[in-house]
């Protein structure tokens, strides 16, 4: 059994948005297998500087595609949406810069907040859009 599991609460009922979100939650499970049961603390410091850097470019090319999108179709919440994904990118900067600036490795309430925020933002936030973009064919 994985830290993260997909089951079909998340699906935005948009193939190309849940094979993102299905990525991303396998992302979070290497994080969790890599970072949190490594042994070597060296290591772990090492491996928890790719896995951020990994999970920001990640989230970075997924929320583009999802605004993308949004522009496109004239998405009512496309401000706040964006708003949202940009707050979560900072926070990945932030552990991210703070790491790099010798911060102990990733510490399992930072890693906890970083993937619920993501699954709270899909589970409601991008359910949303789907409704939305489901209405205008989008699957």
């Amino acid at each position: 059994m994985e830290f993260f599991e997909w089951d079909e609460s998340f699906s935005t009922k948009i193939q190309r948005f849940d094979d993102d979100h299905k990525k991303l939650l396998i992302l979070f499970n290497n994080v969790y297998h890599r970072v949190f049961e490594c042994e070597n603390l060296e290591e772990e410091r090492e491996l928890t500087q790719e896995t951020l850097v990994e999970l920001l470019n990640y989230v970075t090319y997924h929320f583009s595609a999802e605004e993308e999108l949004m522009m496109q179709f004239g998405y009512p919440q496309f401000l706040e949406h964006k708003k949202e994904h940009g707050s979560y990118i900072a926070e990945v900067n932030k552990f991210l810069d703070q790491h790099k600036k010798g911060a102990a490795a990733l510490s399992f309430p930072t890693f906890m907040f970083l993937k619920e925020w993501i699954a709270k933002h899909i589970l409601v936030r991008d359910k949303e859009y789907g409704q939305f973009f489901n209405d205008k064919g989008i699957r």
